[in-house]
């Protein structure tokens, strides 16, 4: 088994990505896709964040079933604002989110995350085969995940038809 390894991509306009894994040119039959956003982010829960997201990170390298991850940010007049795709094989996602460092890093992710100056998404469905560029990830979750806004539950997730959302 090939160990898997975070890459580090620049992007044009101060993006800066982390990618664990390939891109898959086809997808397991039941492959679901997982998008958080967060917006608004001050310096203070820029550093927290990125604390937390480096524990997840590494249980992520260590996760069966995790196909693909991308994680995104970038900081907009002073304010931070990033999002996480990660690409599943199976079932696997829940078990991996709610246990070991992921299921410990959840807690202070909501009291960094829910705050009144953040706005915050979050979306997990059923893959139609294709995997979104992170922008369209990024409209995917905001037009159909559910939605914190200054730390108060605004929307809960309603994802089209073709889009089946998994708990």
């Amino acid at each position: 088994m090939e160990k898997k390894r975070w890459k580090m991509d620049r992007e044009p306009g101060g993006i800066n990505a982390l990618i664990l894994g390939s891109k898959p040119e086809q997808l397991p039959k039941q492959t679901f896709i997982s998008i958080t956003r967060g917006e608004g982010l001050n310096v203070a829960q820029l550093i927290i964040n990125q604390i937390l997201n480096l524990i997840v990170m590494n249980q992520m390298k260590k996760t069966p079933g995790l196909l693909y991850s991308e994680i995104k940010g970038e900081i907009v007049r002073g304010k931070g604002n990033g999002g996480t795709m990660t690409v599943w094989d199976g079932k696997t996602m829940p078990k991996f989110r709610n246990k070991d460092s992921h299921g410990i890093v959840m807690k202070f992710f909501g009291w960094v995350i829910h705050r009144k100056n953040t706005k915050a998404y979050y979306l997990t469905y059923t893959s139609d085969g294709t995997i979104p560029s992170f922008l369209e990830a990024i409209e995917i979750v905001k037009q159909y995940g559910k939605f914190y806004d200054g730390g108060k539950l605004v929307r809960t997730a309603s994802p089209p038809n073709t889009i089946k959302i998994i708990s």
